[in-house]
């Protein structure tokens, strides 16, 4: 009797996914991790963080020499580091303690990154950064909460500031992205970001797309996985 009770209440051990094995700071999740430095090899990563670092390669590039930026879902923090390479400040925000108490420790030699562990619905920055960086966001609130949201990201950054977001482009809903990856608003194309941001005046929106197959970001849609999205405050 002993047996089949141990046979009917043991758990089986959760089957864990290559994505957590190579980010262990993921929590299950779906944050990125690795370590950015001198060390540094691209080649070395799996498609996710090759897309995922591709996104922010990207960032780097539409952002001007002295800005102060903020990286909203900072995740593990390598993306803010790689923006400070060119921005003069940069503050990261996670909801994850643990995530931010570890990449403190982690980049505690960059002085110009700052990492803070804030509820992104909770921000309170007033005019202070040029550019926004919100990678992979959205998706992880309900939609009432994202006006709210983008309506945070406006009040935070300077007259003529931008946002750079992305979400994966027309995800249907399921339960592994629902458990797995805690999204919460689904089928995000086009339209739906630009009503978004007008309603949170935001301007000028103008869209990328990238897939997971050669990660490259283009501005022509071909069979896309993720939607970037550049826009301006108004």
């Amino acid at each position: 009797m002993l047996e089949r009770l141990k046979k009917l209440f043991v758990q089986k051990p959760v089957e864990i996914s290559e994505f957590e094995k190579n980010n262990p700071l993921g929590f299950g999740g779906e944050r990125v991790d690795f370590t950015y430095d001198n060390q540094f090899d691209y080649s070395r990563l799996d498609i996710y963080q090759k897309n995922h670092y591709r996104r922010y390669e990207f960032a780097m590039k539409t952002i001007s020499h002295g800005e102060i930026c903020g990286d909203f879902a900072c995740g593990t923090g390598y993306g803010s580091v790689m923006l400070s390479s060119v921005a003069e400040k940069v503050v990261g925000a996670d909801l994850n303690k643990k995530v931010i108490s570890e990449i403190k420790k982690r980049y505690n030699n960059n002085s110009k990154v700052e990492f803070i562990n804030q509820n992104l619905l909770n921000l309170d920055f007033n005019a202070q950064f040029s550019s926004i960086i919100s990678f992979e966001t959205i998706e992880h609130f309900h939609e009432k909460d994202i006006y709210y949201l983008l309506s945070l990201y406006h009040r935070a950054l300077k007259k003529n500031g931008r946002i750079i977001i992305s979400a994966p482009y027309l995800q249907e809903d399921s339960e592994a992205a629902r458990t797995l990856g805690f999204h919460k608003t689904f089928k995000i194309d086009e339209m739906r970001i630009k009503m978004w941001l007008k309603e949170t005046n935001f301007g000028n929106p103008i869209f990328y797309y990238q897939d997971y197959k050669n990660h490259d970001i283009i501005d022509l849609k071909n069979n896309p996985d993720i939607l970037i999205c550049i826009a301006q405050k108004a």
